[in-house]
Parts: structure tokens; C-alpha cells; sequence
């Protein structure tokens, strides 16, 4: 295998030169010297030792990936389609910046940190920490972090975020119901009591009330028990309760529609001839639905890719900086919504 001293005599640069650029410090070369050194790096396939790395205080390399989740640990359930096509667009990301990626799944703020310092990671990208968790890392982890989907404020702000246009994906999809003549709509999220609501949940809900309020038809919500696997009770106390007189529901998510509308189907329920039904993430759960399941479809390898270029910035700036992305959205229309005439 060859050396870095190797790749110096290749490229006609000093070893100095080299380290820099196979661990991340390219304020010190040319970016002509850069590519050089990396079209050498892959030619003579060199593939440094990490270990050697981490006992040299170089850098571990590795980006950490923390979802919090306490329900799915819980339960045992792993088959969130969101959670695993980010998973995949961020370990695409982080490898081709030359970083490797650790995945955990965890159910609370300690949890994360012990791994942070364990595994002496160079960055963080955190889904799913609540507002006041939020705090939390950012006072007692001491390496970059970005999180994923937050909309926490003042105090507990995160320093960098990435999320998405949810306020505004939810209220153009309301308006699509409204435009297809439904009149009386419940947007249903996990977490019984709608009051509790944070992030991601509460602004889509404030999209879709905002929506309806604006075209003059009636909107509630609805609590679902916070869990994966327990849902059917809910879904049959709406069957039962008629839907309230709603005559299209908006899930928060794909996995929550795809799951009630199996529940639907066993319970003699069609959509959508007897309820139309809309939900939020476009993954492929919704488009392999039968029927398809109208979504507001978000890019999440763009989410990914900002992500780890925000992370990866923070890695080398000297300085401590603030910044927030949002992702746009659009609608992916399927054939889950009844023309109301």
C-alpha cells in the first residue's frame, strides 16, 4: 500500500502538503495542489489507516448521524421510509467528502453525547431532538452540529439547521383538497393531544389551518397515540365517529397514511371513494400505495447534500457561525383524492 511519502514523490509535493489535504486542511494548499494530490490519492489507491489517524490526533473522519427516536427503540420498529432514505442520501454525502459516516439511533440526549465522545467524532447531524435537547447538545457537545427539522427559538435555537418549507408544502396541499371541493378536512399527527405538537407536526398543521382559514372551510385536528404500532384503535374510533363529517384527511406523514389506509381497507373503507386521503414526504411508500397517495414530496438527498456541506464547513472554519436552510416542496399527485362536485 503506498505511503503519504509515496504520494509526495508522485505528485512532486512535500508530505506536509499531502497530510493536508488527506485530512482536511486545504486553507494551507492551492486548489491546484488539492485536485493534484486527490487524482494521486485515488490512481495509486491510498487509503490511509485510521486508526493511525486517531492515536495522531489528525481527526477520527467520522461524521455522526444521531436520530432521536424513543418510540421506534421501543417498539423495535425500524421501517420509517424518511429515516432510511436519509440515511442513505447522508452516508452518499459524507463519503464523498472523504468523511465516514456512524449511524445511531438513540432514545435520548445522553445517549448521543456518550457516542460523540466515545467514538471522538468530528461532527454531528442530529433528526428528531426536541426543542429542549436541543439545548442541551449544543451546550455540552463541543463539536459542529446540525440538525435536522428544528424550529426552536430564542434559547433553544439551534446554530445550524437544515429543514423544509413545511408551513408552505402543507398549506398548497390544503388548497389542492379545497380546489377538488372538500369542505371539511382533519390534518392527523402522531401525539394525542394536538397542543403538544413541536417542529415539523405543529407547522404543517399551522399550513393546513392557515389554508383553510383563508378559502373559509372547516379544519381540525387529531391526535394519533405516539407510537408506530398502535394506531389501529384511532383509526377505528374515526371509522366509528364517521370522520367527523371530514371528507379528506392529511397525514402528516407517508408512513401514518400508508398505515391508516391499510387499516381503512381491512374495515371496508375505500379511498378514495369513501375518504381521500393526502399525506407529507413523497417517499416511495406513497407512491407504491394502492392507490397512489397524493404527498408533498421532499428532496432529501437536497436536504442531505446541504447538510453535510453546512457540517462540513463548520468542521473547518476556526469561527463559530449561524446558519439556517430551508428545503422547498412540492405536490406529487397520486389518486388517493375524490373530485367533489
Amino acid at each position: 500500500m503506498p505511503t503519504i511519502k509515496d504520494i509526495a514523490k508522485y505528485t512532486g509535493v512535500s508530505p506536509t502538503t499531502v497530510s493536508n489535504v488527506i485530512h482536511g486542511r486545504f486553507s494551507k494548499v492551492s486548489p491546484e495542489t488539492k485536485e493534484k494530490v486527490e487524482k494521486a490519492l485515488k490512481e495509486l489507491d491510498y487509503s490511509s489507516h485510521m486508526a493511525g489517524r486517531l492515536l495522531g490526533k489528525h481527526g477520527s473522519r467520522i461524521i455522526g448521524v444521531i436520530i432521536q427516536d424513543e418510540s421506534a427503540l421501543i417498539e423495535q420498529f425500524y421501517d420509517n421510509p424518511y429515516h432510511g432514505e436519509l440515511i442513505q442520501a447522508l452516508e452518499f454525502n459524507i463519503r464523498e467528502i472523504g468523511y465516514f459516516m456512524m449511524f445511531h439511533r438513540v432514545s435520548n440526549f445522553n445517549e448521543g453525547a456518550r457516542l460523540v465522545d466515545m467514538w471522538d467524532l468530528e461532527g454531528v447531524i442530529v433528526s428528531g431532538a426536541s426543542n429542549e435537547d436541543i439545548s442541551r447538545w449544543q451546550e455540552k457537545v463541543k463539536v459542529p452540529i446540525v440538525f435536522l427539522d428544528s424550529y426552536a427559538k430564542e434559547a433553544q435555537a439551534p446554530l445550524l439547521s437544515v429543514g423544509l418549507e413545511d408551513y408552505e408544502g402543507a398549506f398548497k396541499m390544503t388548497k389542492h383538497l379545497i380546489d377538488y371541493g372538500h369542505e371539511q378536512l382533519m390534518f392527523i399527527a402522531k401525539e394525542e393531544n394536538p397542543a403538544n405538537w413541536e417542529g415539523v407536526d405543529a407547522f404543517r398543521a399551522r399550513g393546513f389551518l392557515e389554508a383553510a382559514k383563508e378559502r373559509g372551510v372547516q379544519a381540525e385536528l387529531y391526535g394519533l397515540i405516539s407510537t408506530y404500532r398502535h394506531y389501529q384503535t384511532a383509526i377505528k374510533n374515526l371509522v366509528a365517529q364517521e370522520f367527523n363529517g371530514c371528507t379528506a384527511l392529511f397525514f402528516a406523514s407517508d408512513l401514518l397514511a400508508v398505515q391508516s389506509v391499510s387499516e381503512l381497507n381491512t374495515l371496508g373503507i375505500k379511498v378514495p371513494e369513501d375518504i381521500s386521503i393526502v399525506s407529507f414526504d413523497g417517499t416511495p411508500y406513497s407512491r407504491y400505495a394502492n392507490p397512489q397517495i397524493s404527498s408533498v414530496y421532499q428532496d432529501v438527498q437536497e436536504k442531505a447534500s446541504v447538510a453535510v456541506t453546512l457540517l462540513l464547513n463548520a468542521i473547518q472554519s476556526q469561527e463559530i457561525f449561524s446558519k439556517h436552510y430551508r428545503i422547498g416542496t412540492e405536490l406529487v399527485y397520486g389518486s388517493s383524492v375524490k373530485k367533489i362536485l
